[in-house]
């Protein structure tokens, strides 16, 4: 059997019914556009070697972009380092699997050189460009959103997934426990979050909850301006006029937009920048790494570990400081 076609009878009976739709996307396009057509994928599996992944992987990381706008086009272009870390993941599972069946002896994909992830400070919000971002946006309609971006660390799925069954405005807590997804042009809502660490219910502070409180009274308002033509089935917290659900994509673009027009922000932020924000800051007041894992729905504390090293180092130079003033004054 040659390689591509182990792959997808791979991808399709053990890896795509434990996936998400997104992911599935992801796998199969790397598979289809990569794997599927190339010198490697003409290849008999007993016979691929060592040698002809690296020269796979090592092509793709060259020229193996596939991109083609309508205005533009990357094709032949160096393909992203985090592309080529996931299709030799791939290749590896797979050869697994093989193995499990007896179709293979070794797995030769192993045998290839790791390309490390390049590593690169996630732009965060200055505490200064905090308040001036939200005391600019006080007035937006999405003005509430920004402040939950902002003081919880949501996910964009978790924030535009929020119903407003899963605020308790007497406990003063928020339910994580959706996620609002692009599926090819469908906008979907999961009752399921990105992962099992996702679910979570955090607390909010007095201050949130009268920003909810305003931000469901003028839901109501414009409910009741728009008329018989108002749905909001779901009883999201956030939608377009209509009460239908709001695309993710145009959340994010109309965010990268406001930050365009305040000069007094960096144009390397964007809608992701929030989260990062909050991490940073909840490491800065002194969080422990478990609890902003499990605040910020992580699976992993290593994951925060990586992305805020810049953080911790910070919060581990506050701490010398600190010891230092305590024994000095002896």
């Amino acid at each position: 059997m040659k390689l591509e076609e182990y792959a997808m009878y791979w991808y399709q009976t053990y890896r795509m019914p434990k996936q998400q739709k997104t992911t599935q996307q992801t796998c199969l396009s790397l598979i289809r556009n990569h794997i599927i057509g190339s010198e490697l994928g003409a290849l008999e599996l007993e016979d691929v070697k060592a040698a002809d992944i690296q020269r796979f992987l090592t092509d793709q990381l060259m020229h193996g972009c596939k991109i083609k706008l309508k205005h533009y086009s990357r094709v032949g272009k160096p393909l992203s380092t985090h592309s080529i870390v996931k299709l030799r993941q791939i290749l590896i599972a797979m050869y697994r699997q093989a193995q499990k069946e007896d179709v293979i002896i070794k797995n030769v994909a192993e045998d290839t050189e790791r390309l490390p992830l390049p590593w690169k400070e996630s732009p965060v919000f200055t505490p200064e460009a905090q308040r001036k971002f939200l005391a600019a946006t006080r007035s937006r309609r999405f003005y509430a959103a920004y402040v939950l971006l902002f003081f919880l660390g949501l996910r964009r799925s978790e924030l535009l997934a929020l119903t407003w069954d899963a605020i308790d405005l007497r406990r003063n807590t928020v339910s994580i426990k959706k996620a609002l997804v692009m599926e090819g042009n469908d906008i979907v809502l999961r009752n399921s979050t990105k992962t099992r660490a996702s679910i979570r219910v955090l607390p909010i502070p007095q201050e949130i909850k009268f920003v909810l409180q305003d931000h469901k009274k003028k839901q109501k308002q414009e409910a009741q301006a728009f008329g018989d033509g108002y749905h909001n089935e779901f009883g999201l917290l956030f939608t377009s006029k209509d009460g239908s659900p709001y695309n993710p994509n145009y959340f994010s673009r109309n965010f990268k937009n406001l930050i365009k027009h305040m000069p007094f922000l960096s144009d390397n932020l964007h809608l992701h920048s929030t989260r990062h924000t909050w991490a940073t800051n909840m490491l800065q007041c002194g969080a422990t790494i478990s609890d902003a894992q499990a605040l910020g729905g992580w699976s992993r504390p290593d994951t925060l570990l990586n992305v805020y090293a810049h953080s911790v180092k910070e919060t581990q130079r506050k701490a010398m400081k600190k010891l230092y003033k305590e024994i000095s004054a002896f």
